[in-house]
């Protein structure tokens, strides 16, 4: 919890970072019309625009074209090797329904095919609202589901010490099974479990070392005490 409240102070640092104006050298004369030559070494940094961030899904024959979000962070536990990182894929509230979804999968930075580790869902408003799977994808775990990332780019480096990257992919059909709570009141009719069929997500972009810039800004934090 602690490393989500300082996610402000890492946005800061990266704004006060990008706002750095590169300078030209001056010349000998110092005119200032001469015109420098480029560095072709300066790595070029592109990012995607901020529309194209995307998830569909289909529900019940229902699909619900959404934006998302992922948090990203390396897999701790090593749930399997060739896949060092962890990702959080967050769907925003849709109009439908109020939505939420949520699908946890490990990966690297490269296309193929990689397990989902946690999924939930949920739909309505309360009091008769339906919930599935566990809080936020629940603990991970390996299931039979997959991923398939599609596309992996990176974007080049986030003056932070690491790069941003950007992923698009699809997941196979998923079944998730209402939460145990939701079951008790046989008055409501639950459904037992939900389907989420024909999942994919476009651009979402991450930082690839967003765990040391949190511990880079905590102890920053902890230093202007």
């Amino acid at each position: 919890m602690k490393k989500l409240f300082f996610i402000p102070v890492v946005i800061f640092l990266i704004a006060c970072n990008n706002s750095k104006k590169d300078t030209q050298p001056s010349s000998e004369n110092n005119n200032s019309n001469v015109q420098q030559p480029a560095d072709n070494n300066t790595p070029s940094t592109t990012t995607a625009p901020a529309n194209s961030t995307s998830v569909t899904y289909s529900v019940e024959g229902t699909e619900i074209n959404n934006y998302a979000s992922i948090l990203v962070s390396k897999d701790k536990d090593n749930l399997q090797a060739g896949a060092p990182f962890i990702c959080m894929l967050n769907s925003n509230s849709a109009k439908n329904n109020n939505e939420y979804l949520t699908l946890n999968f490990i990966f690297d930075t490269k296309p193929g095919t990689y397990p989902v580790v946690g999924y939930s869902f949920q739909r309505g408003n309360s009091p008769d609202n339906e919930m599935y799977g566990g809080l936020l994808g629940g603990k991970p775990k390996l299931t039979d589901y997959k991923v398939t990332i599609t596309e992996c780019k990176d974007l080049g480096s986030n003056n932070l010490g690491g790069h941003k990257w950007s992923i698009s992919g699809t997941c196979e059909d998923i079944s998730i099974k209402a939460a145990g709570i939701m079951l008790m009141d046989k008055s409501k009719n639950h459904p037992a479990e939900i389907k989420i069929n024909k999942i994919s997500f476009s651009n979402l972009s991450f930082d690839d070392n967003w765990e040391e810039m949190m511990e880079k800004a905590m102890d920053q934090m902890k230093k202007n005490k």
